[in-house]
């Protein structure tokens, strides 16, 4: 029999959960309107090129804050938290700031080769960074305690048995 007191705290974790996901919703859906305006602001002004730049850091912004909302929604529902949405979250995250060192690498390479240097090098651990993300997530995806997501929004590998 569980303790009354536990039984409200439980409810309160899920207050919290909901109240979380509706501020990143809110804010996804405010990263994205502002990817929109931004893209077209920097199109019209300065170029279309920094415009698609501009837009694709948003966007890659954006899908972070609804890969956190989907590993808020799971938690809620499975009451554990999955590793799996976190490592991705850092992959796009890693990604994205490639993307914004090199528009400001590219300047850098005709005026300050120190400070060129040395977002070289960021990029480098970029990469390896990326390279960890994808595989501890290929290994994760192929352990034992490996569970596909419970609401079907995302399928297992196709070498994976699916549970109906």
């Amino acid at each position: 029999m569980t303790h009354p007191f536990t039984k409200i705290l439980g409810q309160i974790e899920v207050a919290i959960y909901i109240v979380a996901s509706l501020l990143l919703s809110a804010a996804a859906f405010i990263v994205f309107g502002s990817a929109v305006v931004e893209f077209y602001n920097a199109a019209v002004h300065t170029s279309m090129i920094t415009g698609v730049i501009k837009l694709l850091e948003n966007l890659l912004l954006a899908l972070m804050l609804v890969e956190l909302l989907y590993t808020v929604i799971v938690s809620i529902e499975t009451r554990s938290l999955m590793a799996e949405p976190f490592l991705v979250v850092g992959l796009v995250a890693a990604v994205r700031r490639i993307l914004t060192i090199s528009v400001e690498g590219a300047h850098l390479m005709e005026s300050d080769l120190e400070r060129f240097s040395w977002v070289l090098y960021e990029i480098g651990l970029l990469a390896v960074l990326i390279l960890i993300l994808v595989v501890s997530i290929y290994i994760l995806r192929k352990s034992a305690h490996f569970k596909p997501d419970p609401r079907g929004l995302r399928s297992p590998p196709a070498d994976e048995p699916q549970d109906n």
